[in-house]
């Protein structure tokens, strides 16, 4: 199915992809700052005079669960979406997300890119455009396509960061690259498989509607499909190199 551009209804789940001209997730900091953008788009806009510093450790904070001072966000409305899965990819992030109202996709991704792109160019000390083309997105119908763009954001658009190219190649090492997806944090695999519990995803409830997305079985079952995968890949180099 081609990606659509076009607005979305409420409780439709769709993959969204938006890309940049520049590499905006090189850093880890920056990588924080736009976890924060996220947050606060969602749910209404940045806190007055929040510094560069505040934002890292809010996206630090976000990722691992915790809570943050109120006065960091204004909340505006309740959360446009509910995301399921997420990557952040060097120069693009996926998002898997359940629409919470109408339209509440080109809201969002509207509100994340603008407020992310003018942050990244200040402290960047830049003023040409940072994300390219307008973002696409795919509307996500059966179990099935659901399954897949989970295993697509957070494991083989995650490994992108960890061994560029492998996708042709195979993997090199599929032990160290499960351990990178493990502690990688820029994406959902960490809570997929229970290591995390991040603030920015949807609720336990929400979750469990999704493949891999509930309690112990399903994550025990993610990481056995994971190794699996892993696996088979690194087999993808052997049968290269010969």
């Amino acid at each position: 199915m081609a990606w659509q551009k076009r607005f979305f209804e409420k409780n439709k789940p769709v993959h969204v992809v938006s890309r940049a001209v520049v590499d905006i997730f090189k850093n880890k900091e920056d990588c924080y700052r736009f976890i924060f953008q996220f947050y606060a788009s969602n749910l209404g806009k940045r806190g007055f005079n929040v510094l560069s510093k505040d934002a890292i450790k809010i996206g630090q904070a976000l990722l691992w669960g915790e809570k943050i001072p109120s006065r960091f966000i204004i909340k505006e409305h309740p959360p446009l979406v509910d995301l399921i899965d997420f990557a952040q990819v060097i120069n693009h992030y996926h998002f898997y997300l359940l629409p919470k109202i109408d339209k509440a996709i080109p809201i969002l991704i509207s509100k994340l890119n603008n407020g992310f792109a003018k942050s990244f160019n200040f402290i960047h000390n830049r003023k040409d455009a940072v994300f390219g083309s307008r973002y696409k997105g795919i509307l996500i119908r059966t179990d099935f396509q659901s399954s897949a763009v989970t295993r697509y954001i957070s494991i083989i658009n995650s490994l992108d960061v960890f061994q560029w190219g492998w996708r042709e190649k195979g993997l090199k090492n599929p032990e160290k690259a499960f351990e990178f997806l493990k502690k990688f944090e820029f994406s959902s695999f960490p809570d997929r498989i229970g290591e995390r519990k991040s603030r920015i995803l949807a609720p336990d409830e929400v979750l469990e509607r999704f493949p891999f997305g509930g309690g112990y079985d399903s994550k025990r079952e993610f990481q056995k499909f994971t190794k699996e995968f892993l696996k088979e890949r690194s087999s993808q180099l052997q049968y290269f190199l010969e």
